[in-house]
Formats: C-alpha cells, sequence, structure tokens
C-alpha cells in the first residue's frame, strides 16, 4: 500500500488537488515539491488508459462530475473532471473524487509502481485532444497546431466540430509557408481541420474577459 500526503491549491488553469509521496513538503514548498515528487516518481509500464478511463467515470459520474480526460505525464497520473451539470466543478467533489479515485487504483491494482495522482478541473485554457473535447468547445477560442508539411499555427473561434474534423473562424494564422508566400485560408475566413492533422490544441481565455459562446454550433 503506498501511502500518499494530500494538497490542494488553485492554479491559473482551476482547482487542482494531489497526491505526493510520503514526506513530500507542505503548500509553502509546493511549486519546489512538484518537482522533487516527479522526480522520484518511475512511470508505470504497460497501463491501458482505457482502463484507467473504465474505473475513474463511474467513480466521477457518482459523485456529480463529468471525466474529461486521463493523461500520463512522465510518473503522474493526471485526471481532469467537470460539472457534470456545465460550470465550474467545486472543491468538495475534486476532493471526494481524487479520495475515491485513489482507493479504487490500489484496489484495482492497475498501476505498477510508484506515481503521482492529481486530480483537477481543466481550467479555462483546457487542452483539446478529443473529438468531444472540441465540441464541447464550440463558440470559444482556441490555439490549433498542425502537423504535415504546412505547420500552422492558428487562432480562432471553433464553429463546429464532428468526428473528423473541427471548423474554425481565423482571427491569426502563421506557418512555415516559404519566404513571401501567403498562407492561405487567411484571417476572417473559416478553415476545416482534420483532426489527424491537428498537433495540440487548447482553448485560450483572454484574462479580464468572461468566456462567451459565440456563433459556433456542435457537429454530430
Amino acid at each position: 500500500m503506498f501511502l500518499w500526503v494530500e494538497s490542494l491549491w488553485l492554479g491559473r488553469k482551476g482547482w487542482y488537488r494531489r497526491h505526493s509521496p510520503e514526506g513530500g513538503r507542505g503548500d509553502a514548498d509546493r511549486e519546489v515539491a512538484m518537482t522533487d515528487t516527479a522526480a522520484v516518481s518511475r512511470a508505470p509500464s504497460a497501463v491501458d488508459p482505457s482502463q484507467l478511463t473504465a474505473l475513474a467515470e463511474p467513480i466521477a459520474a457518482e459523485i456529480g462530475c463529468a471525466l474529461y480526460d486521463v493523461q500520463w505525464r512522465g510518473g503522474t497520473l493526471v485526471v481532469l473532471a467537470t460539472a457534470s451539470e456545465g460550470g465550474a466543478i467545486g472543491v468538495e467533489a475534486l476532493s471526494k473524487l481524487s479520495r475515491r479515485l485513489s482507493a479504487a487504483l490500489d484496489a484495482a491494482d492497475l498501476i505498477d509502481g510508484r506515481y503521482v495522482l492529481e486530480v483537477s478541473s481543466p481550467g479555462l485554457e483546457r487542452s483539446l485532444r478529443r473529438p468531444e473535447h472540441f465540441a464541447s468547445a464550440v463558440g470559444e477560442r482556441a490555439v490549433i497546431r498542425t502537423s504535415g508539411p504546412l505547420r500552422r499555427r492558428i487562432v480562432g473561434e471553433i464553429l463546429e466540430a464532428d468526428r473528423s474534423a473541427v471548423s474554425i473562424h481565423i482571427e491569426e494564422i502563421s506557418g512555415n509557408a516559404a519566404a513571401g508566400q501567403q498562407i492561405e485560408p487567411g484571417a476572417g475566413q473559416t478553415l476545416s481541420v482534420p483532426f489527424g492533422d491537428i498537433a495540440k490544441a487548447r482553448t485560450t481565455f483572454e484574462w479580464g474577459s468572461p468566456p462567451h459562446k459565440g456563433r459556433g454550433r456542435q457537429g454530430r
């Protein structure tokens, strides 16, 4: 049985509850403790993400949360959750999810080796990795980076998303086009980006302005 010390803080991207190895430092030194924890943990091997998702989803539902994503970051298991009815998830819900999930992981014994469990909200600026993430962000401003021969950075409002592509109204666009060559389409136009071409994407929030839902519509 692995023992954990728990800390809670409000970060730029939302509320976080983190389990660290016993003997970790307190909140006053949490930035240093995060680095130390990552150094002493070792990434577990041969863990099926679908198994972790299957374990976490019903627990989140019982608490009244919705599981947003499960990610491995080095030796850290990151579980992101939202409020099931929309809006911001509360600290109490994250605390319950953290404790219940920690106990379930111990009981299921899915992870071989030491690791850190981090439970948090996705925050206002959240990673978009799956079609359902893009669908939930329709009407929001996002940054998309594409791969392939013409790597582009696109900033704009997500208008629509289905299972194959996302449509974005371009505010800014840049890329690796040849010198003097203009990247098409340009600002003010709409671009459909296949999910297979997306290397990285996230929502972006202008601090001081409330989040908004614009003219976009969610695809089916």
